[in-house]
């Protein structure tokens, strides 16, 4: 129709495109794989002026050296993996119920190895962490977890009792909570979930991450 869409393609079939637009802050958008006129690389998404927006001469060398070693070896090496990057968290109440949805959680992100950091979680105790994901084609999953010492998760409001045993998750956004024990976990170990799909599963997902 003559518009142009900016963005990072998170799905791709004969017949769509699911686009994570630019312009709308990550927000997935679909479209019809016939109604495409054309497709271009771009160089970079990162927003034009971004380092006039910088407060102090520091905090410009700190995005500069972020920027020079991203890809490489170690902490800021490149992780594509389907993870969850995006989080909400809160600290656990004593009875250890599901939180409501607009109880105060705070967001918090994964690093680039996909994992949220220790540091990240609030109160000493226990705390809840919850993250989406995009279910594109309904499916078996399975989740690999770092470390799944003292972890409880409820997919949608439902507990999952093995952590390690294939996921149903039909089409649209699917919420995962997970509660963490945090005395009986350890101190430094962190939370990274990353979703596969067994052999024959027809599962086809889109962790959310981004701002």
């Amino acid at each position: 129709d003559g518009s142009v869409r900016m963005g990072v393609i998170s799905f791709k079939n004969n017949n769509e495109v699911v686009l994570m637009d630019s312009a709308q802050g990550g927000k997935e958008v679909r479209l019809r794989a016939n109604e495409i006129v054309k497709e271009e690389g771009m160089p970079s998404l990162m927003p034009e002026g971004l380092a006039d927006q910088l407060n102090s001469r520091q905090e410009f060398l700190d995005l500069a050296k972020f920027l020079s070693v991203l890809g490489q070896p170690g902490d800021f090496s490149n992780d594509e993996s389907p993870v969850i990057r995006k989080w909400s968290v809160i600290s656990a109440p004593e009875n250890d119920n599901l939180p409501d949805a607009d109880a105060g959680w705070i967001t918090a992100y994964s690093k680039v190895s996909g994992e949220l950091p220790s540091d990240d979680f609030p109160g000493s105790n226990g705390f809840f962490a919850k993250g989406a994901v995009k279910v594109l084609s309904s499916g078996d999953a399975t989740l690999k977890i770092n470390d799944t010492n003292s972890l409880r998760l409820w997919v949608d409001g439902s507990e999952i009792r093995d952590l390690s045993a294939p996921i149903r998750l039909e089409r649209g956004r699917r919420i995962l909570t997970f509660h963490v024990d945090r005395k009986a976990r350890g101190e430094g170990i962190g939370l990274r979930v990353e979703f596969t799909t067994p052999a024959g599963s027809s599962a086809k997902l889109q962790p959310e991450g981004g701002v």
